[in-house]
């Protein structure tokens, strides 16, 4: 069975903007954990759910749990009962030391976002986040392999993949 997977990058977030203002320090700094959509991104979002033709073939959407992806696909997806399910495992890359990188507690998450269902979360901890070092391209490959795996053992045929620019690029 063939599988169309529609990737689509997270709207524009906070760090981003303070990459454009600061430099790559921005991505070691501490304030900024699991950075957000500016209002950029949610017209980015918006503007993809209102202008994609094919929207109405996407059976699943398999998401970051990053806030940023999940405020892009809940913003995409707005109004639909197309189920959303985030993957810890297909986080950006690289885990570690990049803190926009790191989640939000699971509790939280599921309290903010309570139409996502959160799969393959084991504890309420950030157990893929490695603030010891940062992710090898080997590691991320095998993250690849697993949501590649994960994609073929699914039903649908049109599922959307809302994501983050190295991941997917590496992915591709």
């Amino acid at each position: 069975m063939s599988k169309h997977v529609y990737c689509i990058r997270h709207g524009k977030a906070q760090h981003n903007v303070n990459y454009e203002l600061f430099g790559s320090k921005t991505f070691y700094d501490p304030n900024f954990v699991d950075t957000l959509l500016v209002e950029e991104g949610y017209q980015q979002a918006k503007q993809l759910r209102e202008t994609w033709t094919d929207i109405s073939k996407i059976e699943l959407v398999i998401v970051s749990p990053l806030q940023r992806t999940l405020q892009t696909a809940c913003e995409i997806f707005k109004d639909t009962s197309i189920p959303i399910i985030a993957l810890d495992f297909v986080r950006e890359y690289p885990l570690g030391k990049h803190t926009c990188n790191k989640r939000s507690s699971l509790e939280y998450l599921q309290s903010k976002y309570p139409t996502i269902q959160f799969v393959d979360f084991h504890t309420d901890n950030d157990e893929v986040w490695l603030s010891h070092r940062e992710e090898t391209i080997d590691e991320l490959n095998i993250r690849i392999q697993k949501l590649k795996d994960y994609i073929l053992q699914r039903p649908e045929t049109h599922i959307a993949f809302v994501n983050h620019s190295s991941f997917m690029g590496q992915m591709i």
